[in-house]
Order: structure tokens, then C-alpha cells, then sequence
């Protein structure tokens, strides 16, 4: 395989050179992932969001190490990010399932075993996406869903950002209110590394349909509103 932004070869060393015992807070989110795909066989992969091709390098490597596939779905154009024969790319929509399956069959024909959702940082967004694909997931396959973790954003940090505050922070309530209202189907693992990492390993058979959210915590908006009215005072006082 070939990348256009990243050296693979140099990542995959990196990563290979770190306690194969590690324990993800020594690590970073995609070297969770290498890890994970580590132990795994071949993987039919759905990556939705791809930018400059970073997971997607790590994917790619992954699929043709072990002879299997990645899928990687973006609204712009990054069909130029790698060049292999176990990678392929459309442009569009990740939450239009029809269109995509109509390129990609083998999603349906053979199901998902590992779908990261890396696309637009809000919780709607993220909510239509999981609910969209879920039924395609196989039965023991991994949820990846990036960027969970606002700190990075916290006022005083480094990426100091109010709405990627917010909107990370709402990503996170609906990753715990999802995994709570489907305990029987999914089991949650959480990173808080860099901007964090969601990790959700999916029990049920492929065609089951996940559970309506069934929390209702009103407070949580209350406080968003209110922190959203701090700061922009903050600000003025700035």
C-alpha cells in the first residue's frame, strides 16, 4: 500500500516498539486500534471520515496484512489519500446506506467487523450513523467512535474551543446513554487520551436493531445552557 500524507511503515514500527502489554492511557487512540486489529483476523472495515488518511493508513495496512478490506466514506473527495487493491472510497453522506451499499455490496453480502465513525462531531450526527449501520455489524464486531473526550477544548487548553467543547461533551452522553439502553448487545470501553476514544464490542447477531435511547437526563441540557451562558459572559469580560 501506498500513503500520500503518512509514512506507514515508520507508524506501524512506532507502534509495534511499545509494551505489547500496554494499557491504552500509555497510548493514543490509534494505537488502541492498531492493537485491536493486532489480534484480529482478516476485517471487512466501514471507516466513515477520512480527511488526510491517518486511521485510514492504519486500516488499509490492517486489511492487506490479513487479507482483508477497508470501505472509507467522506463528503469530500480523498480518493487520492491511499493507493491499495484491499482499500476503496466513495464520496458521500456516510448516513446514505442505500448509495453506499450499492458501490459496496460485500457490507451487506458479508457484514461489518469494524466500523469507525470519525465524520461530524455532533451527537445527531453520530446518532443517525450508528442506527444507521448497525444492523449490517456482525456479531462480535468493534464500534470505534472517535473524539469523545473535550478536555483538549477546555477553556485554558491548548485547543481551547467552546462548541467542540459542547459538541464532544454531547458525543460522549449519547456514546454512554446508547451503551446503557443496549447492555444486553454491547459492551462500552472508554479512553481518555489526546481528544478520547469510545470502544463499543457488539454481542448480537448481524440484522438486530439497536434500542431507542431511553434516557431522558433533562439536567444535562440545563447544564450545557448554563455553561454556554458563562461563557459567553467570559467572553464580553475578556
Amino acid at each position: 500500500m501506498k500513503s500520500k500524507n503518512f509514512d506507514i511503515n515508520e507508524i506501524i514500527n512506532d507502534f509495534d516498539n511499545l509494551d505489547p502489554e500496554f494499557i491504552y492511557p500509555q497510548g493514543t487512540p490509534l494505537e488502541e486500534i492498531h492493537k485491536t486489529l493486532n489480534a484480529r483476523g482478516s476485517q471487512i472495515i466501514l471507516e466513515c471520515g477520512v480527511r488526510k488518511g491517518f486511521s485510514t493508513s492504519i486500516f488499509t495496512y490492517h486489511s492487506e496484512k490479513n487479507n482483508g478490506h477497508c470501505f472509507s466514506v467522506d463528503i469530500e473527495d480523498c480518493s487520492d489519500v491511499v493507493i491499495s487493491e484491499h482499500w476503496s472510497f466513495i464520496k458521500s453522506d456516510d448516513r446514505d446506506v442505500k448509495k453506499i451499499l450499492n458501490k459496496f455490496t460485500l457490507l451487506d453480502e458479508k457484514g461489518i467487523d469494524i466500523l469507525f465513525i470519525d465524520s461530524l462531531h455532533t451527537a445527531k450526527h453520530l446518532k443517525q450513523v450508528l442506527y444507521s449501520w448497525y444492523p449490517y455489524l456482525n456479531k462480535n464486531s468493534i464500534i470505534f467512535i472517535d473524539d469523545i473526550d473535550s478536555f483538549p477544548y477546555h477553556k485554558n487548553q491548548p485547543k481551547n474551543s467552546l462548541m467542540n467543547n459542547i459538541n464532544w461533551d454531547e458525543m460522549n452522553k449519547f456514546t454512554l446513554d446508547f451503551s446503557r439502553s443496549n447492555k444486553s448487545d454491547v459492551t462500552l470501553v472508554q479512553f481518555y487520551k489526546k481528544s478520547g476514544l469510545a470502544k463499543l464490542y457488539k454481542n448480537s447477531e448481524k440484522g438486530s436493531l439497536p434500542n431507542k435511547i431511553q434516557s431522558s437526563d433533562r439536567s444535562y441540557v440545563l447544564i450545557q445552557l448554563i455553561k454556554l451562558s458563562r461563557s459567553i459572559k467570559n467572553a464580553f469580560k475578556d
